[in-house]
């Protein structure tokens, strides 16, 4: 019995004496990007950001942010914003944080993550990251060709209208 007792208190201590966890809890999520998860082919050129924000502790707020953007996953863990640091913006604002990085390339993924300051200045650990991919910019950026079938023109009016049903289009191999 006075074992199962020490086993107990041992554990509750352990748990009060356990440090709490940084900015109250305060914890950014649900990264989207111009209102999408992850979303592909964005022609926005600054496109804005947004996150919720999740704690455990009742009347937690946001004061402030910082917002990574990276070339590549590796560079956000290294806590490197290749692209962008926006460094700590005094805000309690999480949505509509337009891009202020270098301009984007057609085609680029952009990879990024953001961490929130609490009521009371501290800082929470960064969110899981997040990406964007822009679409194609420019008219120039457009680089396809249609895929047709090889067809000899008609030789007459009469062969102009002739029953020509859809073409079977396939890859030779």
């Amino acid at each position: 019995m006075i074992r199962h007792l020490t086993l107990i208190v041992l554990t509750a201590s352990l748990v009060l004496c356990a440090p709490a966890s940084p900015a109250g809890g305060l914890k950014p999520a649900g990264l989207k990007c111009e209102y999408r998860a992850n979303p592909l082919g964005l022609d926005a050129p600054r496109p804005r950001l947004s996150w919720q924000l999740e704690s455990k502790e009742r009347g937690q707020s946001q004061t402030a942010y910082q917002v990574l953007a990276a070339t590549s996953r590796d560079a956000l863990a290294k806590g490197s914003g290749d692209l962008w640091d926006s460094g700590k913006v005094v805000s309690s604002g999480s949505g509509q944080v337009a891009y202020g990085g270098p301009p984007l390339r057609s085609g680029q993924r952009v990879y990024w993550q953001v961490r929130a300051w609490d009521r009371e200045g501290n800082p929470s650990a960064y969110s899981a990251p997040a990406w964007w991919e822009v679409g194609l910019l420019a008219p120039a950026d457009w680089q396809a060709a249609w895929i047709t079938r090889q067809q000899t023109p008609p030789r007459s009016e009469a062969q102009m209208f002739e029953d020509d049903p859809a073409p079977l289009l396939r890859k030779e191999t």
